[in-house]
């Protein structure tokens, strides 16, 4: 007795062998298009430090809240201050570079003010430890790691620590602030309402990959690195913020993250201070006019913090 396949059963052995092929070959692609749009890149070592601007600082050494990484930052100290403020720069930037050098300029002048200041290098940028963009749904815990340093080994006062954040610093101190009572105070520059349009454009547009790869990579972000990339949705938390004194910041000239998600996010915190720097582009407001954008801030956590630092003699 003789076996015999059934006729056309080759047929569908090769289909199932060539769609399998096509699959692999598929998520191949999603998986190395994922990989390589998530690594940050490193600006370190430029030598500036805020030495250099007038001020006093310290390296220090911290964890990330969720104890996944080692981060390097700067403190900025003043000596029996309730108040600080955690700086945080934008993608591929450092604490270093952001605001085109000026974030260091930024925090002595804060420092002057009267705040501790902590200028953090989130995971994978600048001098810390290896990580990739999770588009602030992990660097948050950058910036807890941040808070915590300044409350328990600074002694500033829970509620009384504020977060400046720009782009990617911006979208984690917003989620960093829902989950974290202890920051009492946001300004956010140039921050996304939502990412997930950001990196169609991106990678669609800028990067030439076509669209249907996009499940894909979201599928590959998912597996590799333990994030849906559609939830890095800053406008679908920012009223959790209510009613804490937050700043949005965005320029009009910002072809990057255009100034509708600023607008996304003004609609969702009503509440919320908003400034519209004319012919600044993406990151570029402060640059526009360093001193204007200075006295913006310090005004800005003073009135938020006004308390507390009526309290004590400024530096």
């Amino acid at each position: 007795m003789s076996l015999r396949r059934p006729p056309g059963a080759h047929r569908w052995t090769w289909f199932i062998v060539v769609l399998l092929l096509v699959v692999a070959a598929y998520l191949v692609v999603a998986d190395v298009a994922a990989t390589r749009f998530t690594v940050p890149a490193r600006h370190v070592d430029t030598g500036r430090t805020p030495a250099d601007a007038g001020g006093t600082y310290e390296e220090i050494a911290l964890r990330s809240a969720d104890d996944a990484v080692d981060l390097a930052a700067w403190l900025l100290p003043v000596d029996g201050s309730g108040v600080g403020l955690v700086l945080v720069h934008g993608i591929d930037a450092s604490r270093e570079v952001a605001f085109g050098g000026g974030m260091v300029d930024l925090a002595v002048a804060l420092q002057a003010a009267g705040y501790q200041v902590v200028m953090v290098d989130l995971r994978g940028h600048g001098a810390s430890g290896e990580g990739h963009y999770a588009f602030g749904l992990k660097e948050r815990y950058d910036v807890i790691a941040a808070v915590d340093y300044l409350v328990r080994e600074r002694g500033v006062r829970p509620g009384h620590v504020g977060a400046l954040g720009v782009s990617l610093g911006a979208a984690a101190a917003i989620l960093a602030a829902a989950v974290d009572g202890r920051i009492g105070a946001v300004w956010s520059d140039s921050s996304y309402a939502e990412v997930y349009p950001i990196v169609v454009q991106t990678v669609t547009f800028a990067g030439g990959l076509p669209a249907f790869f996009l499940p894909g990579m979201r599928l590959m972000y998912r597996l590799r690195f333990g994030f849906d990339l559609v939830g890095a949705r800053p406008a679908a938390t920012v009223a959790d913020l209510e009613p804490m004194p937050l700043m949005i910041v965005h320029g009009d000239a910002d072809r990057l993250v255009p100034i509708a998600h600023a607008r996304v996010l003004a609609e969702a915190a009503p509440w919320a201070d908003t400034w519209t720097v004319a012919g600044a582009e993406h990151n570029e407001a402060y640059e526009t006019d360093p001193g204007l954008y200075t006295l913006h801030v310090v005004e800005f956590f003073d009135l938020a913090f006004r308390t507390a630092l009526a309290e004590r003699p400024r530096g």
